[in-house]
């Protein structure tokens, strides 16, 4: 199998450069954290054991495309993904809750993953972190990805069996309460199940 190392971009710098590069700034992608985690702080003990990870799900994919679909990007539903999509630098982007990001291992989704997904990020055989399958297809499929406590990465990553097995890029963008206090983290001693929904084809 054709391999690639894994590009991980830590440093403020880095990550901006590369945001430009994607027709993206920070600011509006830690405001979708914060509107998602906002969202998710609404769920009350009467509300489904999931309704944390669903509320934040779906406002946290509203916030996206309110902040970004306009002239460069656009709303997407393909393949059953919820995404905004650039045409000019076949990018794609979605939002996802996570179990820890920026961190040493790569990030796990809170939720299974569908086939759709799994087409749109590709597969791969072993364990072999920091490495990743060379890409292939005509989009890149990354995630906002936003643990509990605030921390957010917007990655390309590779799954397989509906979960991250591994990453082509990972861009670290906030470590959460570390670099911004006012974070309000997931209550930890109300619902704890969270899930992305799937759309699935009839």
């Amino acid at each position: 199998m054709d391999l690639v190392k894994t590009v991980i971009r830590r440093d403020s710098w880095d990550a901006d450069k590369r945001l430009a590069e994607m027709q993206l700034v920070r600011e509006p992608l830690l405001e979708c954290r914060d509107v998602a985690i906002s969202e998710a702080a609404n769920a009350t003990a009467f509300h489904p054991a999931n309704a944390a990870g669903t509320f934040s799900y779906h406002h946290g994919t509203w916030a996206l495309r309110d902040r970004f679909v306009g002239e460069d990007w656009v709303e997407c539903r393909a393949d059953g993904i919820e995404t905004i999509r650039n045409d000019k630098l076949k990018i794609k982007i979605a939002y996802c809750n996570v179990d820890v990001a920026c961190d040493a291992e790569h990030p796990k989704p809170r939720s299974k993953k569908g086939a759709g997904a799994e087409r749109a990020c590709g597969g791969l055989f072993g364990d072999l972190p920091q490495y990743a399958p060379r890409p292939t297809g005509d989009y890149a499929l990354y995630y906002l990805m936003v643990d509990g406590d605030g921390a957010v990465e917007l990655t390309r990553p590779v799954l397989q069996g509906g979960t991250f097995t591994g990453a082509v890029e990972r861009i670290f963008l906030s470590f959460g309460k570390d670099d911004d206090e006012a974070v309000i983290a997931d209550d930890k001693t109300g619902p704890v199940d969270n899930f992305d929904p799937q759309v699935v084809r009839k």
